[in-house]
Formats: C-alpha cells, sequence, structure tokens
C-alpha cells in the first residue's frame, strides 16, 4: 500500500510533496534488526535508547521510509516528522494490514491485580459466542492466537504487533481480550485499539518505580475507560476498590458503566460468597434476579474476578447460563492460586503474588483453610519498586505464621541486600528465616512441613525462569517442588 494511502486510511493528516515521496509500503516495523525491502520505519523514543539512533541501520536492512518525532532533511529516504509516534503507530498498523477494529468484540482488562485470571474467564465467555479458534487473548502468561499459544514477551503488546498478527494469521479474530498493563497506557502502546468493554479490578502499590506517585499510576490506567472505549462500549469497575469509586466518579455523565462489587449501590452485586480447597461460589443480584455461580478456581479474591466476568458477560449480551458454562471450563490458571498435586500431608500453592494486597489476599485466603501453620516463601524482585519490600515483610508476618525469605528474580541487585530491605519489615520475634537461594528455601519449607501445614510459595507464579544480572536462568516453582518432593519420599 502507499504510504499516502496509509496514512488516508489511519485517518492522519499529513502533505506529501511528490510521488518520489511516496513509496509502496508492505510492512511497518520499529525494530531496526526486523526490517525487510519495502519497509516503514517507525522511530519511537525509548526509555534509555532513541530509536532515531537505528534509522541508517534501518535504511541499510531495506527501509523505504522513516517515521520520527524529529526532522532528517537528509535522508536518502522521505522522513515524515510527527508530534507522538506512539499514538498513530497501531493507526499505521490497522490500516496497512486492513483490521477493522469495530468489527471485533474487544475486552480490556487493567488493575494491579487479578488482570490474568479475569483475562481467562472473558476468553471462555467469548468462546460461548464465538468459535473457539477464532477469539484471541494477550496476557501475562502466554497469547492465544488462533489455535496458537506462545509464551507472553510482554503483558500488552503493541497494538502495531497485533494488527500485523491479524495480517499474517489472514485471520480476523471475532473476539479479543486483552491485559493493559499501566505501562502500556502510559507509553500509549495500546493506540489504535478500541474497546466493547473496558473492566477494572482493582489499585493497589506497585510499578512506583515506574509511575513515582498512586495517583499517576491511577491517571495512566484511568485513560483505558476515557479514550479507548468504543461509543456503545460499556465499562465495567470494581466499586468496593476505593480507586474504582472514584474512577467511576470521574466518568463523562453520558458513559455506559457496570459497577460491580459487594456494595449495595453496585450493579453487579456480590450477595455472598463461600470458597475452599475446591473453588467458589458466589450469589449474585442484577437487576431483579439473584443467580448463584460456582468455580474450581480457588480464592476469594476470584470471587471479584468472576464477578467481573459475570458484569462483562452480561455486558455482551450472554445470559447466566451461559456465563456459568464458560467458569466451567477454567479449572486453573497457570501459577494462580494454583496448588501442586503432591501425594503429602501438606498442601502447596504457588502463586504470583508479588504485591503486598496481592500476598494478603492469597495468606487471607489460605488462612482458615489451614489446620496447620501458614509458611510463606517469598521475595521481592530486583530493579523494581524498593518502597514495597518491607510493606511485603510486614503482610506476611501479620498473616502467615512463618516466613522465608528468598531470591525472586534479583536481575542487577545483590540477593541478600533485596532481602535486607524486605526483613525490615518483620518483626524481630516473628518466626522468620532468610535464605538467598530460592531453591533451597522451598527444600527448607518442604522438609519443615508438618501434617495439615500449607506452604505459599509466592512471588513467581508461572515464571519459568529466574533472571541474575541480565541472565535468565530455568527455575519453575512447580517442579522444584515436585523434584524436591519426589526426593524426599525416596529417603
Amino acid at each position: 500500500m502507499l504510504l499516502r494511502d496509509i496514512f488516508i486510511k489511519a485517518g492522519i493528516e499529513f502533505t506529501f510533496d511528490g510521488e518520489n515521496r511516496n513509496p509502496d509500503i508492505v510492512d511497518i516495523s520499529y525494530d531496526s534488526r526486523k526490517i525487510k525491502t519495502g519497509s516503514l520505519y517507525v522511530s519511537i523514543p525509548g526509555t534509555k535508547i532513541h530509536g532515531d539512533s537505528f534509522i541508517n541501520d534501518s535504511i541499510r536492512n531495506g527501509a523505504v521510509a522513516v517515521i520520527s518525532e524529529n526532522d532528517h532533511p537528509d535522508l536518502s529516504v522521505p522522513c515524515i516528522q510527527v508530534k507522538n509516534v506512539r499514538c498513530i503507530l497501531g493507526k499505521l498498523g490497522s490500516a496497512l494490514w486492513n483490521v477493522d477494529v469495530n468489527a471485533i468484540t474487544m475486552i480490556g482488562i487493567t488493575g494491579t491485580n487479578g488482570k490474568t485470571t479475569t483475562a481467562h474467564l472473558f476468553q471462555k465467555l467469548l468462546e460461548q459466542k464465538f468459535p473457539p479458534e477464532r477469539v484471541w487473548m494477550f496476557g501475562t502468561i502466554d497469547f492465544h492466537i488462533g489455535k496458537k499459544i506462545i509464551p507472553a514477551t510482554h503483558t500488552t503488546p503493541e497494538a502495531l504487533e497485533i494488527f500485523k498478527c491479524i495480517g499474517e494469521e489472514k485471520t480476523v479474530p471475532l473476539g479479543l481480550v486483552m491485559e493493559t498493563s499501566s505501562h502500556s497506557l502510559a507509553l500509549d502502546r495500546i493506540g489504535g485499539l478500541i474497546y466493547d468493554v473496558t473492566v477494572w479490578t482493582n489499585l493497589t502499590q506497585d510499578h512506583l518505580d515506574f509511575h513515582k506517585t498512586m495517583e499517576s499510576y491511577y491517571q495512566a490506567k484511568k485513560r483505558l475507560f476515557i479514550e479507548y472505549l468504543k461509543g456503545s462500549g460499556t465499562s465495567v469497575i470494581n466499586i468496593d476498590d476505593p480507586w474504582g469509586k472514584k474512577l467511576v466518579s470521574e466518568l463523562p455523565e453520558n458513559a455506559n458503566c457496570l459497577t460491580y462489587g459487594s456494595e449495595k449501590s453496585a450493579d453487579v452485586k456480590i450477595v455472598s460468597w463461600n470458597c475452599d480447597w475446591d473453588g467458589c461460589k458466589v450469589e449474585i443480584q442484577f437487576k431483579e434476579n439473584k443467580t448463584v455461580f460456582t468455580s474450581s478456581l480457588r480464592g476469594f479474591f476470584n470471587i471479584y474476578n468472576m464477578t467481573s466476568a459475570i458484569a462483562g458477560g452480561y455486558a455482551i449480551g450472554l445470559n447466566a447460563s451461559i456465563i456459568q458454562k464458560a467458569f466451567d471450563s477454567v479449572t486453573t490458571v497457570v501459577g494462580r492460586m494454583d496448588r501442586v498435586m503432591i501425594d503429602a500431608p501438606f498442601t502447596v500453592i504457588v502463586d504470583y503474588a508479588h504485591t503486598p494486597d496481592a500476598l494478603v489476599n492469597i495468606l487471607s485466603t489460605a488462612r482458615p483453610l489451614t489446620t496447620g501453620n501458614l509458611v510463606c516463601v517469598f521475595g521481592c524482585g530486583g530493579d523494581r519498586d524498593r518502597t514495597k519490600r518491607p510493606i511485603m515483610g510486614g503482610v506476611v508476618a501479620q498473616y502467615a505464621d512463618e516466613a522465608i525469605v528468598t531470591s525472586d528474580n534479583p536481575r542487577s541487585e545483590r540477593p541478600v541486600a533485596i532481602i535486607d530491605e524486605i526483613s525490615a519489615g518483620i518483626p524481630l520475634d516473628f518466626p522468620h528465616v532468610s535464605i538467598p537461594d530460592r531453591e533451597s528455601a522451598i527444600r527448607h519449607a518442604l522438609t519443615k512441613a508438618r501434617p495439615g501445614d500449607c506452604i505459599i510459595i509466592a512471588g513467581k507464579g508461572h515464571e519459568t525462569y529466574q533472571e541474575v544480572n541480565g541472565i535468565r536462568h530455568h527455575f519453575n516453582d512447580k517442579e522444584i517442588v515436585e523434584t524436591i518432593f519426589s526426593q524426599m519420599a525416596k529417603k
């Protein structure tokens, strides 16, 4: 497609100078290493290195045009200067690959905790409306593209990559579910996407290394509901969450919104609930009807995940029986309240909880279900929000009987230094031990476990690596537990 035609189709105004400044475009990329002959190179101002540094590389690799926020008049190919590259990147992709987002039922989910499980629930909801292979899902664990499942590279891919994927698959999905991270919203990575349903799960402390303040964190997530909702779309918002209630009050007067929660004013109201190791049950009131929904997902926090999906299901026209059918098809979500199936008189749970609030949720869920001691093996990621480290230590001391503080992707930091900052929040008289090697920490927990105990191994969940000094080493909490327990059983 000619460059001028791409801009016209994308609705982006620009004056092109002569036919020689209007090349035929076969691909769009912001990575100079992936440029092929006939590509449009889009220079993105990165957080560490500016894309302009790779313009000449992109031209050598075959780029026939460049888009940048800066003027480059001396290039051998046309360079188009724009004010905000990221805002137009997705629109250019949808134009080149001929994707009409209005023809796709799109769900966008944001929040600190619960995005991944909620995304899986919405995927199954959409599969009640459309053939499963025509429902795509992009989340923290993996990407579901048609019949293919590939490991996720980011929680939220660039909108351009989604449009390119649709073009390469030559099949437009009928339904698409996405986790939308605060980073992707703050950095305009989803420009060009618009949603039929936007979901707010909650907002608790995380990512303050990037956002600096909770208000800035909130404002980034708020954009999903203000800028990326279709005219006929519905916002689904948890009003038991204080930030969710604030969001509702700040929506435009004509906004279509379904609130959910246990508050009396909630549109989709949690009347009662019950959870055990076998799953969850929740009674919901919507309008004049009360309905009981069940799921094999464990943990009271999944009551909220289920309720957001129920509200979203109603928003896209599904009835209660269809929603229940979707719930029946989700047995577990990898790394989310994920029980390790070993033949032991104690329970071992692997969970992705890596924020103070997530630890509160997982530990307070396990507490009433545990007849013995509740033990938590956990750490904090390196090169990330340091302020939450002592808070997480305090949470474990409040809700568990014992803490085993260890490593969790230390990255460029010294594991012992991270552990010291976590331990600063743990009272000296609380039973705890520091074991920097994560495998040794898990072994310590298993060998000390007694009948009725519950061991929560938190922080990594679905992850299959441990990142140390820029190198990812294979590490899977569930595999480690199974291996160690097998060795213990042979003794």
